[in-house]
């Protein structure tokens, strides 16, 4: 019996990508009600030219295509306030037409193994309660919470921080 190929097809973002992007964070956080939110992605200047801002060294974006349809992404980027060793998993959002499909799962491993393949040893994230499915996601993943903030995201709303060792 053959294997059969995914459907998920993860690759670094391009500039056409950006406006596709950033209406699925958008629509994310008016999905589950947390657009009000002010210390959040949701606010970041990167957010309509994400292509840019992950240029930097050390910092990647990608994208997840879903049967040929972009269905969301996911970034690594130097933790902010942090140490060298230390990255954050940043910007995971996946349209809600694909959720249960894996895309989140694919995105989050792609991005360890990217972040522990150029050095990195800890991968820090924030996130709200509200995107509970999320949460246990990254704990499947590995990821366990913390008690405090490390680093300074910015992010002063998002009140869950996890933490996976590399």
């Amino acid at each position: 019996m053959m294997p059969t190929s995914s459907p998920i097809v993860i690759r670094t973002i391009q500039s056409s990508d950006n406006l596709i992007m950033a209406d699925i964070i958008r629509q994310s956080f008016f999905d589950h009600g947390i657009d009000h939110l002010e210390g959040v992605s949701l606010h970041d200047p990167a957010l309509v030219d994400l292509t840019a801002a992950y240029q930097k060294e050390k910092h990647r974006y990608w994208v997840a295509l879903y049967a040929g349809k972009l269905a969301g992404g996911c970034g690594i980027a130097p933790l902010q306030g942090g140490t060298e060793n230390y990255c954050e998993l940043q910007k995971l959002y996946v349209k809600q037409d694909y959720h249960g499909l894996g895309i989140g799962k694919a995105l989050i491993e792609h991005s360890l193994q990217y972040a522990k393949a150029i050095g990195y040893q800890y991968c820090y994230l924030e996130t709200l309660p509200e995107l509970s499915k999320a949460v246990g996601l990254y704990e499947k993943l590995g990821f366990v919470p913390l008690k405090q903030a490390i680093g300074n995201t910015g992010h002063h709303d998002c009140d869950i921080r996890m933490l996976n060792t590399l």
